[in-house]
């Protein structure tokens, strides 16, 4: 029976055994095939934590950069205009002024009524405010500002950056620079002061930075306002206007803004030194239209030396006239060269007379200065001081020589002087005066001064003027004068014909 059976049962067996071989082998296969997902899961989820991280690592960078870029920012705004404001922000100070002005009455029967009678209209006077900026020069609380910010000054104040007001006190001025120092009335404080530059090495297109309180009046506030600029020119003269007192030579020009109120402002360089000091703008609308100009520091701290020595500038005096060399000159008299200035005429017993100069002589240069035309010659002659000995150049003839000018007192300061009976003083119109004043006329008297507590104070009359008439009477010198200013008593109504910087007025007084 078995083995009739034989060849099936073999059978089954093999294939039970091929079975369980095949279902060994799929089972084997589920299991690698999960274990080889789960490796594959495993990986995914390391490979997500390693990108996790990366964005962590990112985002950091990121904000690193961030604060960089903001380091770097806030650095280049803290640029060296930015400290050059910082540093002469607390120098600078605001003015408020309470000017005198003469006015005139019109008359309601025309301009010309007055001029029928030789009279001028009557006078009479009015309180200004005047607004304007400075620079404090000095830990004592000096300011350096414009002559006409305080020029006619009944009352000063001075308002500080931190807005503190002080009282302020004219020192001195010299109306020929426009410049002028004002002392703060504090004896306690030590005011922080600004660094003086130096103006004659400025470069055409550095930064120039104009400093003050323009419009005041407007912004109720005390910090200066800062405006930025380049340097724009150097040694600009300026054409005087019609009874212009300032001599504007070798001004700084510059695009920075100035506006009314930063008159007597500092122009500063990048390093927050002063540089000049804004004075005026050329302007068709009254606003900054980037013409400014200012006075160069070097030229002021001439000034200020001269104030704080002496209470004002003393003014030095060569003795000579000078003019032009035109080609019709040059031709003429033969010259040797067609540049330079000709002495005109020298004055005896002058400093030209005794460093040797004479008519003809052809001035070619004093120090570094060249003399190209007659306004060098006047640089020299505003900007000389007593005793500060002047190296000049000079063409005579075929040779060149080089000869010491050293200038001397102005000769108004030491002439003979007398008072007449209203307390007038005056002196007669020597060669030298005539010189000095640059007029031919010698007759009349020059007014030198005044006594204190005399009516003629107020009459309107001013150091350097000549009195050429009085009334229908003509004035020849002192002794004729004090004659007739001995016959007008008290509570005449006289005219009086003076002479000023060249042009002739009449002057209405009452003795």
């Amino acid at each position: 029976m078995f083995g009739k059976y034989k060849s099936t049962i073999i059978t089954l067996i093999i294939g039970a055994l091929l079975g369980t071989c095949f279902m060994l082998f799929v089972l084997g296969y589920v299991h690698f095939g999960r274990s080889g997902s789960s490796n594959n899961i495993m990986r995914t989820s390391d490979s997500r934590s390693s990108n996790y991280d990366s964005e962590n690592s990112n985002s950091d960078n990121q904000e690193n950069d961030r604060n960089l870029a903001l380091d770097d920012i806030e650095t280049s705004r803290h640029n060296a205009i930015v400290r050059a404001a910082e540093k002469i922000g607390p120098a600078v100070v605001s003015l408020s002024v309470i000017q005198v002005v003469q006015t005139r009455n019109s008359s309601p029967f025309g301009s010309d009524f007055w001029d029928y009678f030789n009279f001028p209209p009557p006078a009479r006077e009015r309180q200004v405010l005047s607004l304007g900026s400075g620079v404090i020069i000095n830990p004592k609380g000096y300011v350096l500002t414009n002559f006409h910010v305080v020029d006619g000054a009944k009352e000063i104040r001075v308002t500080l950056e931190n807005g503190a007001e002080y009282p302020g006190r004219l020192i001195g001025s010299d109306p020929i620079t426009d410049l002028a120092v004002v002392k703060i009335q504090s004896d306690t404080t030590k005011f922080t002061n600004a660094v003086l530059g130096n103006s004659d090495d400025l470069i055409i297109g550095e930064w120039a930075i104009a400093v003050g309180n323009p419009f005041g009046y407007l912004l109720d506030d005390p910090h200066p306002t800062v405006t930025v600029g380049v340097i724009s020119a150097t040694n600009r003269d300026i054409k005087p206007e019609q009874g212009q007192k300032a001599v504007y030579r070798k001004m700084i020009q510059t695009d920075a803004a100035i506006n009314p109120g930063n008159s007597g402002g500092p122009l500063v360089n990048a390093l927050g030194e002063v540089i000049g000091i804004n004075t005026f703008i050329f302007s068709s609308s009254r606003g900054s239209e980037g013409i400014g100009f200012a006075v160069p520091i070097n030229r002021a701290k001439v000034v200020i030396d001269d104030i704080l020595k002496y209470g004002g500038v003393v003014k030095a005096w060569v003795g000579l006239n000078a003019q032009n060399i035109t080609p019709e000159m040059t031709h003429s008299l033969g010259l040797k060269v067609n540049k330079g200035i000709v002495i005109s005429s020298v004055i005896s017993d002058s400093p030209a007379a005794r460093a040797g100069l004479k008519a003809g002589d052809i001035l070619l240069s004093v120090g570094k200065l060249p003399m190209e035309n007659v306004d060098d010659w006047e640089e020299v002659v505003n900007y000389s001081r007593v005793g500060r000995a002047l190296p000049v150049q000079l063409q005579r003839g075929d040779r060149q020589l080089s000869v010491v000018l050293v200038p001397d007192q102005v000769p108004t300061h030491n002439i003979p002087q007398k008072a007449d009976r209203f307390g007038i003083e005056v002196a007669d119109v020597t060669p030298a005066v005539a010189s000095y004043l640059n007029v031919t006329d010698r007759n009349g008297v020059i007014v030198r001064g005044f006594q204190d507590g005399s009516p003629a104070s107020d009459w309107g009359l001013q150091e350097d003027d000549i009195i050429r008439q009085i009334g229908s009477y003509q004035v020849n010198n002192v002794n004729g004068y004090l004659k007739l200013t001995s016959q007008i008593g008290h509570g005449y109504r006289v005219v009086m014909v003076i002479e000023r910087q060249g042009q002739l007025y009449t002057l209405q007084i009452i003795t």
